[in-house]
């Protein structure tokens, strides 16, 4: 699978990247002004976006309906060489009759097809957890 993107810079701070109609803005700035996201930050999200999509299918394929899934995500940047060195992933989900272990093996299965864990495994040092709750 191919995939192109357009990215222009509008400004000292700021650039868009555009794809299939949609933009998403990285701005380097801070404070009150900040427009958009730093790009460290569309990485890590993009570790959450490809995640959420591949458990809540295997929840969904598996017979687990997923009532709510959150996500909260963190990055650390070394700023001696500049690189994120690692990220973390706290997931919860929300599933009638889920296990806490049948949530981890679809984790488990999730984390095999996710193409940003993927890559981001090979480079840093990555951290996933899941917690299953039930209504």
């Amino acid at each position: 699978m191919d995939f192109t993107l357009e990215f222009e810079r509008n400004s000292d701070i700021i650039g868009v990247a555009r794809s299939r109609g949609v933009e998403l803005i990285f701005d380097t700035g801070h404070g009150i002004d900040k427009q958009g996201l730093w790009p460290m930050e569309v990485l890590v999200a993009s570790l959450g976006g490809c995640l959420n999509l591949d458990l809540g299918a295997a929840l969904e394929l598996s017979g687990y309906p997923v009532e709510k899934l959150t996500m909260s995500l963190q990055g650390h940047r070394d700023d001696t060489i500049p690189c994120i060195d690692t990220a973390s992933c706290r997931i919860d989900v929300w599933s009638t009759s889920l296990s806490q272990e049948a949530a981890e093996e679809l984790l488990s299965y999730a984390l095999g097809k996710s193409t940003i864990y993927n890559t981001l495994a090979k480079a840093i040092r990555l951290d996933v957890t899941l917690t299953a709750h039930t209504s």
